[in-house]
This record gives structure tokens, sequence and C-alpha cells, in this order.
């Protein structure tokens, strides 16, 4: 083997492992600590705290309609906010 076939292979070495590191951080600082089940979890999370705040803002509606309604019925108007 020749003096410049090494430096070659050498190099292009070095420019392999240059390129798989670079690409190995590159993808954990876009996953950041997690991968697509992380995603996937977080997402099913926020989708039923989102659920779970929606149900209880249309409970608080219906009970304020039905207090209003009571109100009306017996004859006391108020003025509520």
């Amino acid at each position: 083997m020749k003096f410049d076939d090494f430096i070659s292979l050498m190099l292009v070495m070095l420019l392999l492992t240059l390129f798989i590191f670079t690409f190995i951080k590159l993808s954990r600082k876009l996953r950041k600590g997690g991968g697509s089940l992380t995603t996937f979890m977080l997402g099913t999370t926020d989708a039923f705290y989102n659920r779970d705040k929606k149900k209880a803002a249309d409970e608080i509606v219906e009970q304020k309609a039905d207090k209003k309604l009571n109100e009306q019925d017996s004859g006391e108007i108020k003025d509520s906010k």
C-alpha cells in the first residue's frame, strides 16, 4: 500500500466519521430526548385534557342556563356576570 493510498483512505474514514457524528448529533437535537412515541403520548394527553376541559365548560354552561331558567320561572331576574 502506498503512502498516498493510505492518506486517501484515512481522509475518507475521517469524513465518514464526521458525517455519521453530525447526523447522530442533529437527530438527537431534533428529538430533544424523545422519539415519535413521546410525541404521540404528549398529543393524546393533550387531547384528553382538551376533551375534559370541553366537558367541564359544557357542564358549567348548562348549570348557568338552568339557574337562569329557574330564576326566570320564579320571577327573580338578576343581572349575573
